[in-house]
């Protein structure tokens, strides 16, 4: 017998609408199937769309699935299996310089605010905005 869907049991399905399996195919008939797990018994789509969290956790997931689709199509396949290989070194490396440039870059801003506030300055005016570049006196 079917019982009323909780908050509760609202949040862990759009938990698992969120989580999403990429190999498991995303469709109402399929987070009825999933929600069972949660209910103990498998609502109707319908009781699951009126839900209106549920309703936008499938909605932004079916986007991003579509997006994220529309990116792969445009991915340049690579003709070998050694091709691949280099552009994942390649951007592997890449990676490895930008992460170690964003270190940097942290350790350099925490300096400056660590030194500006031994000298009276406080965050909000090491965090103000730069000065208009047409009038920098604004």
């Amino acid at each position: 017998m079917s019982r009323a869907i909780t908050d509760k049991d609202v949040r862990q399905m759009v938990e698992m609408v969120r989580a999403w399996p990429k190999n498991e195919p995303f469709k109402w008939e399929s987070i009825c199937e999933g929600a069972r797990g949660i209910l103990g018994y498998k609502p109707t789509r319908q009781a699951l769309d009126k839900k209106p969290a549920l309703a936008y956790a499938y909605e932004v997931k079916k986007e991003n699935l579509r997006s994220e689709a529309d990116k792969l199509s445009k991915v340049t396949r690579p003709r070998t299996t050694l091709e691949a290989m280099e552009k994942i070194a390649t951007l592997q490396e890449e990676n490895d310089q930008l992460r170690a440039e964003v270190a940097r870059m942290a350790e350099i801003a925490n300096r400056f605010i660590y030194n500006g506030s031994l000298h009276g300055l406080t965050r909000a005016k090491l965090m103000a905005p730069l000065p208009n570049k047409k009038n920098p006196h604004s």
